[in-house]
Parts: C-alpha cells; sequence; structure tokens
C-alpha cells in the first residue's frame, strides 16, 4: 500500500468521525418515553425524592386523523419530585421533549402549544424566558418549531 492510498483511507475515516460519534441510535417512541421517565426517576431519587407524575405528562397528537401518532410530546412541567420544587422547572420553564418516529428535539420552555399554521403545518409554539429573545425574563418570547415528515424543521438565527 503506498502512502498516498493509506492517507486517503486515513482521510475517510477522519471525514467520517464526526457523524459516527454524533449519530444517535434510533430508539422508538415509547423507548425514548421509558428512558427519559427513568432518567427523571433516578435524578428526583438522587435528591432523597420520589418522582411523581401527573398523567398529563405524555400528550400524543395524530395530525392526519389516520389513528396513528405523528407526534409525542413529553413535558417535564408535569413532573413532580417530592423533595425538590424546582428540580425539573425554574424561571426557564422545564424542558420539553418532542418526539416522532424519525427525530427528537428537547428544549426549555413555559409552555408549548400545537397548532396548524398556514396551510395546515404542524407547528409547535414554544413560549420561552425573555432571555431567549435578549429582553428580561418576563417579556414574552416565541419560538415555532414547524414538523415535516416527522422532521423538526427550525430557525438557526432570525
Amino acid at each position: 500500500m503506498t502512502i498516498f492510498k493509506a492517507l486517503k483511507q486515513f482521510s475517510i475515516l477522519i471525514a467520517l468521525l464526526p457523524s459516527l460519534a454524533l449519530s444517535e441510535e434510533q430508539i422508538s417512541v415509547e423507548e425514548r418515553i421509558s428512558e427519559l421517565i427513568a432518567e427523571a426517576k433516578v435524578s428526583c431519587i438522587s435528591e432523597g425524592g420520589v418522582l411523581g407524575l401527573s398523567g398529563d405528562e405524555v400528550v400524543k397528537y395524530d395530525f392526519n386523523n389516520d389513528g396513528s401518532t405523528d407526534l409525542t410530546v413529553l413535558n417535564e412541567l408535569e413532573y413532580d419530585c417530592s423533595s425538590s420544587a424546582s428540580l425539573f422547572q425554574g424561571t426557564a420553564g422545564a424542558i420539553i421533549h418532542l418526539i416522532t418516529d424519525v427525530d427528537y428535539f428537547y428544549g426549555y420552555a413555559k409552555q408549548y402549544k400545537f397548532i396548524k399554521a398556514f396551510n395546515d403545518v404542524p407547528t409547535v409554539l414554544f413560549h420561552l424566558h425573555g432571555i431567549s429573545c435578549d429582553e428580561v425574563g418576563l417579556v414574552p418570547c416565541i419560538n415555532a418549531v414547524s414538523i415535516h415528515e416527522g422532521r423538526f424543521v427550525r430557525m438557526r438565527k432570525l
């Protein structure tokens, strides 16, 4: 093997490493929900508490009324750790997880709302802490994520 051939193979490997390191194993929506709730239980136990669930922490949406779930939302605002009122939530809200069969996204928000915008585009609105919009905390700041073929589409910067 010549030095050039070896360098070429090495450069291909180096080019692939970031995608290999950043790729996340595709797991089912149900498995992801179970894992996230299990992690929350462990976090609460480590604080000396017990995790209470409201029953409203998981919400499923069917965009096209075909009987199958198109979006599952796990809202940590509905978590209640008996030993810590602020373990899962604070002035920025709580983590809200958006999960489809092909994508996963999460972030802090005070509230979220699912709507169909414009030409019935499935969209999730997030009420964020004002600091997210370079304002003080009490100033309303809204962000939107649209959903296209199960993928979450959002602006990087306005």
